[in-house]
């Protein structure tokens, strides 16, 4: 199987959707908030699926891969959701784009951080 047939292409549209997911959350957290590991699992990721190209090229597993990585990252938020609430989930979902300006600083909820909460 090439992977080029729907089986192929509804793996590249979940393997876009994770990987832009993942990227969108880590260039889109403000300075204060932003983290390395986030990056990190977007090419991770990324390197997972090079990886199924090198073992079995022109079969399906890229696809599989891609589908498996959708799957887990929605069962992941709907665990969480379960876990922790769905105002949690919300919360840990939303992005706020601001840009804190000089010494007052909050958190991707708006909320002021804890270290400047005593000024």
């Amino acid at each position: 199987m090439s992977g080029t047939g729907a089986l192929g292409q509804v793996g590249a549209a979940c393997f876009g959707i994770a990987v832009g997911y993942i990227t969108y959350r880590a260039l889109v957290r403000t300075a204060v908030n932003a983290s390395i590991a986030v990056l990190a699992a977007a090419v991770g990721a990324i390197g997972g699926a090079a990886v199924t190209g090198l073992f079995a090229p022109g079969a399906s597993l890229f696809a599989w891969y891609s589908i498996g990585l959708l799957a887990g990252m929605s069962v992941f938020f709907v665990i969480f959701g379960r876990l922790n609430g769905l105002d949690h989930l919300a919360t840990v979902l939303s992005v706020r784009t601001e840009v804190p300006s000089g010494g007052d600083s909050t958190d991707q909820t708006g909320r002021r951080s804890n270290r400047m909460q005593g000024k």
